[in-house]
């Protein structure tokens, strides 16, 4: 048996209103920043429908409380992450965000870019590999919570 994950009720509802408005538009996210039909689309797609996959299943089993620290098992979208630089013993806090999310804040990153791709759906503990334009940075991921 899974283990249950405790949220606010303000936090949940939150979480219900997006996984409904995400599935609702997958096709037109993925049409949008993919029109052509290659690899990287695939890519995402994958990558789009394992995440509604994982959100649903977590959906199910949530338990409300009041006293709940909204800690959440997976990175997902509107999840605040804290990541160690393994090389650097630096520590950094990301919001994860659509695109089209406007977020005034420094920490916010897509889904699109190549940090976001790789954390999401990924757990607290997990050693994720990102690949950017200046070389391969590596990070453990040391919470995720949602407000």
């Amino acid at each position: 048996m899974s283990k249950k994950t405790s949220l606010t009720m303000p936090v949940y509802e939150n979480l219900l209103a997006h996984l409904v408005d995400f599935e609702e538009r997958r096709s037109s996210i993925v049409n949008f920043y993919f029109p052509e039909f290659d690899k990287k689309r695939e890519e995402f797609e994958q990558l789009i429908d394992g995440y509604i996959s994982a959100l649903d299943a977590v959906v199910k089993s949530i338990l409300l409380s009041d006293k709940a620290s909204n800690s959440f098992p997976f990175v997902c979208l509107n999840s605040e992450v804290e990541v160690e630089d393994i090389e650097e013993a630096e520590t950094y806090n990301y919001k994860i965000i659509i695109p089209e999310s406007n977020c005034s804040e420094d920490n916010c990153i897509t889904i699109l870019s190549p940090m976001g791709r790789a954390l999401l759906c990924k757990k607290e503990g997990d050693v994720v590999s990102v690949n950017t334009p200046s070389g391969v940075y590596r990070y453990r991921i040391k919470s995720i919570k949602l407000r």
